[in-house]
């Protein structure tokens, strides 16, 4: 038997990763700021689906101050990638012995109590090695993070008595930056009065707090570092697309057709019989359903573009297929390229579109791309 060429998937669906529409988006939030202010690239939860490590790398190169992720497991893979850049676990560090496994690949854990504060103090004690974190601060996500007030008062005195490890970094996370810029205001208040009274303390450390959202729209939430997440993809933050930086979408997500068939009037389309053709029709089959993370509820309602022209999905979408109706496409045949999310001649469909067919957010919509769709970065 003849040998096969190499290839790193044989299944036509993938999803494309623009390296320089990434790059792009990272400068122009670099040159919003002020020169001074750092940047935390949200790499978290595999770039928000748009694979993580390989723009880990670029973000990187392009000299951030580090990367957030979302668990100690994507740290660990970072670093065995070799990215050597600081790497900020979010989240509450719960179990905390874990903490240990975080020290140990050099990852900066988040502090979110007491607890986690004499945990960490005991490990550096053990290891003889003065270890760095970031404090968290609710001032009001109710998520995780010690309480702005008396309780934050206590937990800095303590640390002011711990030389044995360094805040190196406190920071917020505001829950509404995207619309309601008063309740911001009053959060962002909050944290200022911490910070104030940490560095009154003798304490050095970054502060940071604005998300995407919020370094769009309120620059006295910049401070010392920002943490831009979906921005740097191109999506945006704003319920009405609001881009005042005009960035450029990272991710197309595309598949082939495999199947075609000429079908009568009145033909049934998969699973419950929610499409029945109207006219004589063509059909397609492509090789994309929701384990892909294409989700069910874009059954009947979704568009897809095929040789530049909008096609809609056509029936329920299957596990591992979907049909589409490209009855007004001149020319389709078996192979022809489908945009599933992305440009494709003049037409594109955006996240945010799927989103609103979906009752979601964009971050979803790329998040749920299933790790089984290849990443390949152009």
């Amino acid at each position: 038997m003849k040998e096969q060429p190499p290839s790193s998937f044989f299944r036509p669906t993938w999803v494309e990763i623009d390296k320089s529409d990434f790059l792009f988006n990272l400068k122009k939030i670099k040159e919003y700021l002020k020169a001074d202010t750092k940047v935390l690239a949200v790499i978290k939860s595999n770039a928000y689906g748009h694979g993580g490590i390989e723009l880990a790398k670029e973000a990187v190169k392009a000299g951030i101050y580090g990367i957030g992720v979302s668990s100690i497991e994507e740290g660990i893979s970072f670093r065995k990638a070799g990215i050597k850049a600081k790497i900020l676990v979010f989240g509450s560090g719960y179990p905390l012995e874990y903490l240990s496994v975080a020290t140990f690949w050099d990852l900066i854990p988040t502090i979110s109590s007491l607890q986690g504060l004499h945990e960490l103090s005991n490990l550096a004690k053990k290891f003889q090695k003065k270890l760095e974190f970031h404090l968290k601060v609710d001032t009001g996500m109710g998520r995780v993070g010690v309480i702005a007030g008396e309780n934050t008062n206590v937990i800095l005195q303590k640390i002011v008595n711990m030389p044995e490890i360094k805040m190196s970094g406190m920071y917020t996370h505001f829950a509404v930056a995207d619309t309601n810029p008063t309740y911001t205001e009053n959060q962002l208040k909050k944290f200022n009065e911490v910070i104030k009274y940490a560095k009154s303390l003798g304490l050095k450390f970054i502060a940071h707090a604005a998300n995407t959202a919020a370094l769009l729209s309120n620059k006295k939430t910049h401070l010392d570092m920002v943490r831009p997440g979906i921005g740097l993809y191109g999506l945006s933050p704003f319920e009405h697309n609001v881009q005042k930086l005009k960035l450029k979408p990272v991710l197309t997500w595309k598949t082939k057709i495999i199947y075609l068939k000429k079908v009568p009037s009145g033909f049934c389309v998969s699973y419950g019989r929610t499409f029945v053709t109207n006219k004589n029709s063509v059909i397609a089959t492509v090789p994309v359903g929701y384990a892909d993370g294409y989700s069910r509820v874009l059954s009947n309602k979704a568009d897809v573009l095929v040789r530049g022209k909008k096609c809609p999905v056509a029936g329920r979408i299957t596990m591992d297929m979907m049909m589409i109706d490209v009855t007004d496409v001149k020319g389709v045949s078996i192979g022809d390229e489908v945009v599933l999310l992305g440009t494709q001649g003049k037409e594109t469909i955006k996240a945010e579109e799927l989103a609103k067919l979906q009752n979601t957010i964009s971050y979803e919509v790329t998040c749920s791309i299933s790790p089984r769709v290849p990443r390949i970065i152009v």
